[in-house]
């Protein structure tokens, strides 16, 4: 799943709360509020997010970088201000997939947008809105709907119940090609115009706008709320013989080669909706051979591949750095990390476990070339522990299933 931010604008009903930062950039809880954001894109499945720049937006990216946890982050900068239409239509053309979704960067909706993501594919609509109910609409206007859909707004001074506009929408990448403007309002030209059919999503999930400085100050004392939960499912992959040649103690940059079409495998689990972990021993460091932070260089560079060129990075890198009989004292010892023990894969799960994301071993998997990796996933509990290409008998009696590569695997649904 893609997704595009928008945070280009100037925020000027925050200036005397936040003086010399963008609007996505306040601080709530101690954090700018962008983080926040990302971090619910990211416990949602979003493996790419363009972050829609203007006002200020060297101190957005040099704030963020390139990647965010398990993300890849890029930039569509406004040279002018190009409304919130003008700048949807020009981050959508930086989007690969079939859709993105689009936030607003000022404004926090817990929606859960897997099931979204599903309504959005059912409904037939190029946009899909996320829609929250309100007891009192006076504030905000209102939407009126029939059949699922978008049928008009009504403006600001009603009163009672209603739904308003959530600021979360799917839009199919192609939608406003139909407008030929640069510059103009998706809001007023696309939503209160109908100009195009939007199918609607209901959502009762927490809902903020700090955009104004009542509501920014409620945001630092609810700050717990801006936390997303969500369970996912994980593929928890070995490194060397599974994802890429293995050629004895590998560490070198220039000795990394994937196995064929390994990185589209990966490409794939991860845009699926799969947490994609890479779990692997690294004996290599207990016997001396090389250090941590060249293992950490290595795994720097398989990201820096896979997102050139699939615009996708791994969750996390584990790796077990101990041996029972390493050269280093350090090193040297029976621990509950090293493969077939499952000491990294429960190390993943209390991590995700601490940012909000559950990761649901009954329905996750354990990817690996030999019988130590099926039996680190068994022992931590992995429903689905998959052997790729081995000559090991013993390791396919254990096995969920067996395939000659990573690219026969990716393919999860018939897996499951």
């Amino acid at each position: 799943m893609e997704a595009i931010i928008l945070a280009g604008g100037m925020g000027t009903r925050l200036r005397t709360c936040v003086e010399d930062l963008p609007k996505p950039l306040a601080p709530v809880g101690g954090r700018p509020f962008l983080e926040y954001l990302l971090d619910y894109l990211y416990a949602n499945g979003v493996h790419r997010a363009i972050i829609s720049t203007g006002y200020m937006a060297e101190k957005i990216e040099d704030a963020v970088g390139r990647r965010y946890r398990g993300m890849c982050v890029d930039y569509c900068r406004e040279d002018m201000p190009l409304g919130t239409g003008g700048a949807i239509k020009k981050a959508l053309g930086m989007c690969k997939e079939d859709y993105a979704v689009v936030i607003n960067g000022d404004t926090f909706y817990d929606v859960d947008l897997f099931e979204m993501q599903k309504a959005h594919e059912k409904g037939g609509c190029p946009v899909t809105m996320a829609a929250k109910l309100l007891k009192n609409v006076e504030r905000s206007g209102y939407l009126e709907t029939a059949n699922g859909r978008l049928t008009g707004f009504c403006e600001k001074g009603a009163t009672g119940e209603g739904l308003i506009n959530g600021g979360i929408y799917f839009i199919d990448k192609n939608a406003l090609d139909c407008i030929n403007d640069e510059k103009f309002s998706f809001e007023k030209r696309v939503l209160e115009m109908i100009l195009l059919p939007v199918n609607i999503f209901e959502s009762e999930a927490y809902f903020i706008d700090i955009g104004i400085p009542e509501e920014f100050a409620r945001a630092n004392s609810e700050k717990d709320l801006l936390i997303s939960k969500r369970k996912r499912r994980a593929v928890f992959l070995d490194r060397d013989g599974t994802l890429n040649k293995d050629t004895g103690h590998l560490y070198r940059i220039e000795d990394f080669e994937f196995l064929p079409d390994a990185d589209k495998a990966f490409a794939a689990i991860k845009k699926k909706g799969y947490l994609a972990i890479v779990i692997t021993n690294q004996a290599g460091i207990a016997k001396n051979l090389y250090k941590p932070e060249d293992a950490d260089a290595l795994h720097g560079y398989i990201d820096s591949a896979l997102c050139k060129e699939h615009s996708v990075i791994a969750d996390g890198y584990y790796y077990c750095p101990h041996h029972p009989e390493a050269v280093l004292d350090e090193y040297r010892t029976v621990c509950n990390c090293r493969k077939p023990e499952p000491g990294l894969i429960l190390q993943a799960v209390s991590d995700f476990a601490a940012s909000g994301i559950e990761i649901d071993l009954q329905n996750s998997f354990t990817v690996g070339n030999r019988r130590s990796d099926l039996l680190a996933g068994i022992n931590a509990g992995t429903k689905y522990n998959v052997l790729i290409g081995s000559d090991e008998p013993d390791a396919a009696e254990i096995a969920s299933a067996h395939y000659e590569s990573l690219f026969g695997f990716s393919n999860l649904e018939q897996v499951l």
